[in-house]
């Protein structure tokens, strides 16, 4: 009967434990974090010697800077 009570005080515990995480609003991350809405981009057929442009919208989610070291090609 011990260990019953036991394991029903744990899951009790458990249970409070994820219900109060869920009442508390999600933060940003403390480091610089990327969100990337739109991370392939198909562009289809093309042409050879035709010039393709498309932006990626970046934006930083978290609550430090965000250095991103890109290089083309």
């Amino acid at each position: 009967m011990t260990m019953r009570t036991g394991l029903a005080a744990l899951l009790l515990f458990s249970l409070a434990s994820v219900a109060r995480a869920a009442d508390v609003p999600a933060t940003a991350p403390a480091a610089g974090s990327l969100e990337v809405p739109e991370a392939v981009y198909d562009a289809g057929r093309v042409d050879r010697g035709v010039t393709v442009r498309h932006e990626f919208v970046l934006k930083n989610i978290g609550q430090a800077v965000l250095s991103i070291n890109a290089k083309p090609g």
